[in-house]
């Protein structure tokens, strides 16, 4: 037992200390483990850096300005046409109304709106309709973002 004592302190005493890491209870290290203890978010609760970083992290979030991220969803072709493309807004017996996107009517048939609109809504409304009336939904910027579809059954 004596023996492996004698190892262990021999080996304790030989061993150098790392010069990349600062004391326990030293200074900070400097520039580079004052950026780990930013990215590690090592600092304390309460702590004027750790105040600091929540500051920086919500002046970001709340001043940065929305051009920046170009972040609206770009729908595919075919998830328009098989799920996001129409919404139904009423139905009833007699009939319904339907929102449908202006790219699913230009990727079908641009030079003729109503027979465009006719294939799209066919899948949705499920059995024969006349049309009632097509109307373009514009934004503010007079984009053309779809068409508000009036149907009545047969």
């Amino acid at each position: 037992m004596a023996e492996g004592t004698q190892v262990r302190e021999q080996t304790l005493s030989d061993a150098k200390p790392r010069q990349d890491v600062s004391p326990p209870g030293g200074a900070p290290g400097g520039f580079r483990q004052a950026l780990a203890h930013i990215f590690f978010w090592a600092y304390e609760r309460g702590t004027w850096q750790y105040d600091l970083i929540v500051i920086a992290i919500l002046a970001f979030i709340f001043l940065t300005p929305r051009s920046w991220f170009h972040d609206r969803p770009t729908l595919q072709l075919t998830d328009l046409r098989n799920r996001q493309g129409i919404v139904e807004v009423s139905h009833s017996s007699e009939g319904g109304s339907y929102l449908v996107d202006a790219r699913l009517i230009d990727s079908t048939d641009p030079q003729k709106v109503e027979n465009a609109v006719r294939e799209v809504v066919q899948g949705r409304a499920g059995r024969p309709f006349a049309i009632k009336s097509i109307s373009p939904v514009r934004d503010r910027n007079n984009v053309l973002l779809g068409y508000t579809v009036e149907i009545q059954f047969n």
